[in-house]
């Protein structure tokens, strides 16, 4: 493994960051296809109108190992999304440049709310959330993306 870099994501690659996380939530957790409408729909939404919102990919080499997204949610509030680190660079600190590099872009943007959905199983994910200072405000059940409940997760994170 060569030094894992983060950089804003070029033309093409919002769909493969799609692909990751499809790809990701299968293997590990049964998503069926409507998982992958939700994920297409709202990087189309991104890429059409990312005034305020940034992605950015995690890169070995020309390879993509993770990303994380900012979205303008409104006024001072954003949205963090598809955050995601393949399998084998878990544990090796890039979800921690990638959600540097987020919270960062945040700041210069004045945001003063950031805001995330999760669920109950990403304990790694939420485990990180919690040492950036984001808590649970919220919780509901979701049916749609599984074949058995899920608990989704709201957490906040006020600057």
């Amino acid at each position: 493994m060569r030094t894992v870099t983060i950089r804003e994501y070029a033309a093409g690659e919002a769909s493969y960051v799609a692909s990751l996380q499809m790809k990701f939530y299968a293997e590990a957790y049964a998503f069926k296809g409507v998982f992958e409408h939700y994920l297409l729909a709202s990087m189309a939404e991104f890429v059409v109108s990312s005034a305020g919102s940034r992605l950015w990919v995690a890169v070995d080499g020309e390879i993509i190992v993770g990303s994380v997204a900012i979205v303008k949610f409104g006024g001072t509030v954003a949205k963090l999304r598809w955050f995601i680190v393949t399998t084998e660079y878990q544990g090796k600190g890039v979800g921690k440049k990638l959600l540097d590099t987020a919270m960062q872009f945040c700041r210069e943007q004045g945001y003063t709310q950031i805001f995330l959905w999760t669920f109950q199983e990403l304990e790694s994910a939420r485990y990180l959330y919690k040492k950036y200072g984001f808590a649970q405000t919220e919780q509901k059940p979701n049916i749609e993306w599984t074949d058995r409940q899920l608990t989704e997760e709201r957490w906040d994170l006020f600057l």
